[in-house]
């Protein structure tokens, strides 16, 4: 298990390369620098649900593929 926040970024890259868009394409569509873009993929900085359904928008990918099923994420509850 792992914190939310990582598995939405993982979630993110994995679905930005399967549509083979790079991140300074998301970024630049999204009015954001690709490094804010990188950070947001690699989990360490929070973001926004806003900002991960114009991310869903812009990739146009369903929502199963960013938002991990309950059992996959770790919290106060289940550590």
């Amino acid at each position: 298990m792992q914190p939310v926040q990582k598995l939405i970024g993982m979630n993110i890259k994995i679905a930005r390369t399967k549509r083979s868009i790079t991140q300074a394409e998301v970024a630049n569509n999204l009015g954001i620098e690709a490094s804010y873009l990188s950070r947001i993929e690699r989990g360490t900085v929070p973001v926004s649900c806003e900002r991960i359904y114009e991310i869903i928008h812009l990739l146009q990918c369903d929502i199963s593929e960013i938002f991990p099923v309950p059992e996959e994420v770790e919290t106060q509850f289940n550590q």
